[in-house]
């Protein structure tokens, strides 16, 4: 067992970090080009769907599957993914985003190391702080890109929608006129 699992099962946050796992690792998997015209919409049962713009680019990526499927149960560590479905979806192509945007602010890394200040390993404390770093760009660009903030957990994520495809926390808070 790893320090991510050991520390994410002490604080009961195994199971749902296992469930949004492949979620999070498409646009790393599938690279630039390929993020740009995907949205990974869900992860049920063995299955990750990944909503694409057009039928023919399904057929094309569904190609590729078995390759993606591969590369996500890799970085995820073990065999979580059986299968990719590409679904032709509606929504914009990303809009070009200006390159300031990935750019982080001096309070972005300050608010990083205000953060992981009680990590005692430095080098774990660094990795920590890198890590946040690089999910603050993500968001930023994915943001600035169209995608939404759920009303409910915070994540960001592509859709019309107010409320993110699997959210947990449906039952928690009020987002108002939730769709």
């Amino acid at each position: 067992m790893n320090w991510v699992e050991t520390v994410l099962k002490k604080n009961n946050l195994w199971k749902d970090y296992c469930y949004q796992q492949p979620l999070l690792l498409w646009d790393e998997v599938c690279g630039e080009r390929t993020a740009a015209l995907t949205r990974a919409q869900r992860f049920s049962r063995g299955t990750l769907w990944i909503e694409v713009p057009s039928p023919s680019i399904a057929h094309d990526l569904s190609l590729l599957g078995g390759k993606y499927v591969k590369r996500i149960n890799e970085l995820a560590g073990k065999d979580i993914v059986k299968r990719i479905r590409f679904v032709p979806g509606k929504f914009e192509r990303n809009q070009p985003v200006s390159k300031d945007l990935g750019r982080l602010l001096p309070s972005d890394h300050a608010e990083a190391h205000t953060l992981f200040a009680q990590v005692a390993d430095p080098g774990l404390r660094e990795l920590f702080e890198r890590l946040y770093l690089t999910a603050r760009k993500r968001e930023e660009v994915r943001l600035a890109r169209g995608a939404k903030r759920c009303c409910y957990c915070g994540v960001v994520f592509g859709g019309e929608r107010k409320i993110r495809p699997g959210c947990r926390f449906t039952g928690i808070a009020d987002c108002g006129s939730a769709d």
